[in-house]
């Protein structure tokens, strides 16, 4: 755990993991544990069960950052114009908060599609482990059959 950075050593304070002091090899283990940490994150806060509550979350998400987007061009229009510099400061950080949050989404929108992508593949996967089970069992009923 300490090699990997899930703890501080003793007598260090380390505020943020620093990927680039780690092995290539333990570096690249870490992110994808990171990765699925945070999407395991993403299902359990909004309690997503199934594909089909997963891709509806996933568009209400691009409905907010369409809406977003629209605020964010409008306030664009709006710093534009002439103004006082303590409004246009306003407006520029009103721009800022707006990017932060579509920021946010289209990381929780990147998110859902990994979690999409990899079930497919365990999906998939599963099916196969299915079909190589009935397989097998197939085959030590006939040995059974075959030894009676």
């Amino acid at each position: 755990c300490y090699r990997l950075g899930a703890f501080d050593k003793p007598n260090e304070k380390q505020k943020t993991r620093e990927y680039n002091r780690l092995h290539y090899l333990l570096r690249e283990d870490l992110m994808k544990v990171d990765k699925y940490s945070q999407e395991a994150e993403l299902l359990g806060k909004n309690h997503i069960d199934t594909s089909e509550q997963l891709f509806s979350y996933k568009e209400s998400l691009k409905g907010q950052i369409k809406t977003l987007t629209d605020d964010r061009t409008h306030l664009r229009k709006i710093a534009r114009t002439k103004m006082s510099d303590d409004e246009l400061s306003k407006v520029k950080e009103q721009i800022s908060t707006v990017s932060d949050k579509i920021r946010e989404l289209n990381k929780e929108v990147r998110l859902c599609d990994d979690i999409a992508e990899r079930s497919k593949v365990m999906e998939q996967n599963l099916e196969t482990i299915r079909a190589e089970e009935e397989k097998q069992q197939r085959k030590e009923q006939k040995r059974n059959d075959k030894s009676r």
